[in-house]
């Protein structure tokens, strides 16, 4: 007859590990670009993530459960641990969130305010040329790996961050502060060339209206706006595959930081 005990304990050791394990990658996949996509089905999203969990969990080893375990204790072990998850995601979404503000404040200088499309991965609607810029950027990242390295992020988080560990440091919170101070620094540098250009076209449109008061000002305004706008956005498609890589490098090494700090 075989003896249940080992059994039980077995479970006992592993379930709580798995459901913790789980909560952490869920809310890490929740915020990840590309995984975390409203385009990937939820069915998709949640098979994946028991893939991973599956995965990852003869590596990290089970927590040491106090017998005397309450629920109570459980729930808060799983609350903190999609904390760690949250936090590990959202070092890699400031880098497209990035994009899309640079490119939403350059779309309204080139009259594209209004010019908004159905985001294919938020299932929102957004600016036309901060999508096109995250997209760009996007192919760029799958090019340098990017993926690979928010998987192996999944997998390495747990050797770093054993289950039922971490804490949450006042320099974690001073640095996402500074993160998004410079999200925004960085996305106006990204805008400043359309913002300068399509000033100076402005303004020479100004003056070409006060020497020419015969001049159909609104009909003039808008095409060249657009055209000028577009001849920028293939300019900056340039600065793109220069920035692709140091922004790739920035991100990696605030996710690796984030993980220290939590740690």
């Amino acid at each position: 007859m075989t003896d249940i005990f080992p059994i039980l304990d077995y479970t006992f050791n592993w379930v709580p590990t798995f459901i913790l394990a789980f909560a952490r990658i869920s809310a890490m996949i929740f915020l990840f670009p590309y995984f975390g996509y409203n385009a990937f089905k939820p069915k998709v999203r949640v098979m994946f993530i028991l893939m991973l969990t599956l995965i990852v969990l003869p590596f990290t080893g089970t927590f040491n459960f106090p017998m005397d375990m309450s629920f109570l204790l459980l729930i808060s072990l799983i609350v903190k641990e999609i904390a760690i998850g949250l936090f590990i995601g959202f070092g890699s979404v400031f880098i497209f969130e990035l994009f899309t503000f640079a490119g939403s404040i350059a779309g309204k200088q080139m009259g594209l305010g209004m010019a908004e499309m159905m985001d294919p991965t938020q299932m929102i609607r957004s600016s036309l040329v901060g999508q096109f810029w995250t997209l760009a950027m996007m192919v760029g990242f799958f090019s340098l790996d990017f993926h690979h390295f928010l998987i192996k992020i999944v997998v390495h988080n747990f050797q770093i961050i054993p289950i039922g560990t971490g804490h949450f440091p006042a320099e974690l919170g001073e640095m996402y502060v500074k993160a998004g101070h410079d999200l925004f620094y960085v996305g106006l540098q990204l805008a400043a060339p359309a913002i300068v250009f399509m000033m100076m076209i402005d303004t020479a449109i100004a003056l070409m209206a006060r020497i020419m008061p015969s001049l159909p000002v609104f009909l003039i305004v808008l095409p060249v706006k657009v055209g000028m706008g577009l001849f920028i956005i293939t300019i900056s498609m340039e600065i793109f595959q220069t920035l692709a890589e140091p922004l790739l490098q920035d991100t990696q090494y605030f996710i690796s930081k984030t993980i220290k700090l939590i740690s």
